[in-house]
């Protein structure tokens, strides 16, 4: 994912108390993949990253999740 993906996320990368850098860029990208992966096999979310992050900002729980995940970095 280019960080220009990471533009849609902004909110929850902000919420999650993380700031993207060169050093942490591939572990956000991996998490963010992932728990997107991981909901669009279950059907719970688009597989369409567009789709995801409208999705996930509806969403209180999976926006919570995804922020809990990304906690892990800070």
């Amino acid at each position: 994912m280019s960080v220009g993906c990471w533009k849609w996320f902004n909110s929850v990368l902000k919420e999650a108390g993380l700031t993207v850098s060169d050093k942490n860029k591939a572990e956000v990208d991996e998490i963010i993949h992932e728990y997107i992966g991981e909901k669009a096999s279950a059907g719970k979310c688009s597989a369409d990253w567009k789709k995801a992050r409208l999705e996930i900002q509806e969403n209180p729980k999976m926006r919570v999740e995804l922020i809990a995940k990304l906690k892990t970095l800070v």
